[in-house]
């Protein structure tokens, strides 16, 4: 193997971790490329449709279970009599958990493996959706989402890094698409479901839904093996030949005598969270971890705080900005199907390149003022969401494709968590930053900023790993 992948000092225009003749064998050799092959010429519906709309309708829950607490905060703030600061304690403890748990499931989900670590974040996360309906009491409930927001936080970087792993080659930018679409649609149809639900319910019933997962879980079991290219990276052959047999694809017969097969010992320890930051890994993780935190910043920023600038900054009515704000969660929705449209065709980079420095000039128009009106503010606003979307898009199956089997749960999970920092962050900061200067100005000056910042680091140092062969990743 070699030390330090190439594409950190080409310009990033060359494909990542591929390198030819005899360090082409990862840590299971021979085998886990005839894996990964195996998986790549899978046509099978298990492997192409139901683990991807499965998991999604799954982890369109989770999304649901990280977004609810905003849409039943104001019940919960008239019913109980909680003021400000403890509504934004509530809704940082999920955060909180959410950027725990990201780290530290995806570390076991190195050592267990994806499956059994996603089943079981599922499963908490359902049961505190249910234990949340019932709380009597702010204390509770604050512990209640504290506890679940480990399992959320969790249970997405697991899932994606499945997903990822299966995915065959070709196809593996529009694969992840479905998968991610429906995750995020899972922001949507809170929105919708709140405004039916809590009127005429109350606001408990939002809680209660966000366990429905616990009817998708033994389908899960019954369709859905572990991931072929972690149990082979484990050395469990066995193993590896029944989940290929389960996705509907065939035994790879091992030529023992042949000496082609290199394991790694079953008995294996999980790689530890350090490993991200050796020399091997250091400068790609160094590079993904400044790309997730200032399009996370920028993405939460916006998100989070646009409603309540168009109301106070730009004197809309309050239902108005809410029906703005509105469009743009679908704006952010709807950019997952017009990428995965050409993702594997144009690749990673240039979509993230161009999504980047299109945000940049939407911040720096809303800066400068040069946007007369409320409709071109609105406009440039919506442009800025649409292409900052497009950008966290790219950046979740672009992680996993980065690094080896090994690593990569472990990678997904560190990602996941300078995102969830990012959340807790951006609000604490723009609010302090609006506090301060009172001028709406020097915000849009920041996130243009970090978009353009984002541009450079993907035009400079950030490779293109379209169609890569993930066992060949090192």
């Amino acid at each position: 193997m070699s030390s330090e992948p190439s594409e950190m000092t080409t310009g990033g225009r060359s494909p990542p971790h591929t390198p030819g003749g005899s360090e082409a064998e990862g840590p299971s050799g021979d085998f886990g490329l005839a894996v990964g092959s195996a998986i790549d010429g899978l046509r099978s519906a298990r492997l192409r449709v139901h683990a991807p709309l499965l998991l999604g309708f799954i982890m369109l829950f989770d999304s649901w279970d990280s977004v609810v607490i905003a849409y039943v905060l104001p019940s919960l703030m008239k019913e109980w009599g909680i003021g400000p600061a403890a509504a934004g304690l509530l809704m940082s403890s999920g955060y909180a958990g959410q950027f725990i748990g990201a780290i530290l499931l995806g570390r076991l989900a190195e050592r267990f493996g994806r499956m059994p670590v996603f089943k079981a974040a599922v499963l908490v996360m359902s049961v505190f959706a249910l234990v949340s309906s019932v709380c009597p009491g702010y204390n509770s409930l604050l512990i209640s989402r504290f506890i679940q927001g480990i399992a959320i936080g969790g249970a997405l970087p697991v899932s994606i890094t499945y997903i990822n792993e299966l995915a065959p080659k070709a196809i593996r930018g529009r694969y992840f698409a479905a998968f991610q679409f429906i995750t995020i649609s899972g922001y949507a149809v809170t929105a919708a479901a709140s405004a039916a639900i809590i009127p005429a319910f109350g606001w408990r019933p939002m809680f209660a839904l966000g366990a429905l997962p616990l009817l998708l879980i033994p389908f899960v079991g019954l369709l859905l093996p572990e991931s072929p290219r972690w149990l082979a990276s484990r050395g469990r052959i066995a193993q590896t030949n029944k989940a290929l047999v389960k996705l509907g694809g065939q035994a790879i017969t091992v030529n023992a005598a042949a000496g082609t097969v290199q394991t790694v010992s079953p008995s294996a320890k999980p790689s530890p969270f350090g490993e991200l930051f050796q020399p091997i890994f250091v400068r790609r993780t160094v590079t993904l971890s400044l790309l997730w935190f200032v399009t996370s910043y920028v993405s939460f920023g916006i998100i989070t705080w646009i409603p309540s600038i168009y109301v106070t900054k730009f004197h809309m009515e309050i239902g108005e900005s809410l029906r703005y704000s509105a469009v743009g969660t679908f704006i952010f929705v709807m950019v997952i199907p017009a990428v995965a449209l050409i993702i594997d065709r144009v690749g990673r980079r240039q979509i993230a390149i161009t999504g980047s420095l299109m945000s940049a000039l939407a911040f720096a128009a809303l800066a400068s003022q040069i946007a007369p009106g409320i409709g071109a503010i609105v406009a440039m606003v919506m442009i800025g969401q649409f292409f900052t979307a497009g950008v966290s898009v790219i950046l979740w199956p672009y992680t996993a494709e980065n690094y080896p089997t090994s690593v990569r749960a472990t990678a997904m999970g560190w990602a996941s968590s300078l995102g969830r920092a990012a959340a807790l962050l951006t609000p604490l900061a723009v609010g302090g930053l609006l506090a301060l200067t009172g001028s709406i100005h020097i915000v849009f000056v920041i996130f243009a900023v970090l978009a353009l910042i984002a541009t450079l680091i993907w035009w400079l140092v950030a490779p293109e790993t379209a169609k890569i062969d993930l066992d060949m990743v090192h």
